[in-house]
């Protein structure tokens, strides 16, 4: 817990200070915590005198005292997530638990202040989910819904005589949430039929967001050109804006699903957008009055692997199978959006690429890159990330 690791951190100080046979047990050394977010550390021991033993003084009681209390101002952090087909099993288990682990270690010591901290959650594939409620809202450009009629005359085959059936796994998609389950799958004699066949094809939206066209897709803010509702395009769970809401938090992360491929500028777009005051999602502070009140903007990039496509030119999809452009692309974002006073964290979680590896660690603001190889070493860097963001300040 947090609290255990301030008293290991009095402890290593009083060590570090040459003190601690002086102060070597916790009777010595006593951590209080109080409601207000106050740590107070009290110190008292016997020091050993040299020359006052002559005159009867062989030891001197020693007190100290100091109380440190949280930085009060705040901070607005963005957990952009990957949660492509790469992730399924063992490893979006391991995410779902340091991510709720994360949301307690930043939101818990502000139990008081309950608004002091806020997050936001994107979980990204090869695009986000900016939710179906959006569809009408003044930034985003939806086609409508429409059916379409086809038909065509070949040799269609048929399955007859079913055999050698079997269960096997299998998952669907249920408005833009893709569902897992079981089906049972046989084998058949086909035959070719010759006719002509009609049927129908539905076109909806589900929530799924593409770009803008460059330099639009690499900005934030609000030009005339509206962000592109994709028809027919499967996303992950839908985008949780800043919230101090612990409860949603860790609901929202502990539904997550797996799937898709990879486009890291899909999640991390959306993680600044969720973190300015501009649309599409207004619950951030303005650069200024963050400043003035030192509410700390942070955004916590986490993949387990390269990107696999890429914008598609000319339209808003990311359809394109140019891993270097979507690496570029990537890059750029990660200037613009540091540039903007986005601080970045980024986790490379078992990533064998060593392309990756450097993009993401430039990507981070200073030595906030950490290289993950495991589940174990996945909740230390969220946890290292938490400590940062909850660093105390001496206030007497």
């Amino acid at each position: 817990t947090n609290q255990n690791k301030v008293r290991q951190a009095v402890r290593r100080f009083a060590k570090a200070n040459g003190s601690d046979k002086y102060l070597n047990n916790d009777d010595k050394v006593k951590v209080k915590f109080l409601d207000d977010g106050s740590i107070q550390v009290t110190a008292s021991g016997d020091y050993p005198t040299s020359l006052m033993r002559i005159v009867g003084f062989n030891s001197l009681p020693l007190k100290a005292f100091a109380e440190s209390k949280r930085a009060e101002a705040g901070a607005e952090i963005s957990l952009v997530l990957d949660v492509t087909g790469s992730m399924q099993g063992a490893k979006i288990d391991a995410l779902k638990v340091a991510a709720a682990d994360f949301v307690t270690e930043t939101t818990k010591p502000n139990a008081n202040k309950p608004d002091a901290v806020r997050l936001s959650i994107v979980p990204y594939n090869q695009y986000v989910n900016v939710g179906m409620a959006n569809r009408n809202a003044s930034w985003i450009d939806v086609p409508a819904d429409y059916t379409q009629t086809k038909s065509e005359t070949k040799d269609w085959p048929t399955y007859s005589n079913p055999h050698n059936c079997r269960t096997e796994s299998t998952s669907w998609w249920n408005d833009g949430v893709q569902q897992f389950g079981t089906r049972e799958v046989c084998d058949y004699d086909v035959d070719n039929v010759n006719e002509t066949r009609t049927w129908t094809e539905e076109h909806k939206w589900y929530g799924c967001a593409g770009s803008r066209e460059y330099p639009w897709n690499v900005r934030d803010g609000r030009p005339n050109l509206d962000i592109p509702g994709l028809l027919n395009t499967w996303c992950p769970n839908e985008i949780t804006p800043l919230t101090s809401d612990a409860a949603q938090l860790k609901g929202n992360i502990g539904a997550l699903n797996a799937s898709g491929n990879t486009y890291i500028p899909a999640g991390l777009i959306w993680g600044w957008r969720t973190l300015s005051s501009d649309v599409p999602y207004t619950e951030g502070l303005s650069y200024a009055d963050a400043d003035a009140k030192g509410v700390t903007k942070h955004l916590v990039l986490m993949t387990d692997g390269e990107n696999v496509t890429s914008k598609s030119a000319g339209s808003g999809y990311h359809n394109g199978w140019d891993p270097a452009a979507g690496d570029s692309t990537t890059a750029e974002l990660c200037t613009n959006s540091k540039d903007a006073g986005i601080i970045i964290h980024a986790i490379a979680f078992d990533v064998t690429d060593a392309n990756t590896k450097s993009m993401l660690q430039a990507c981070a603001s200073g030595t906030n890159y950490y290289d993950a190889g495991d589940s174990t070493a996945l909740a230390s860097a969220f946890d290292a990330i938490a400590g940062k963001i909850n660093q105390i300040a001496l206030s007497k």
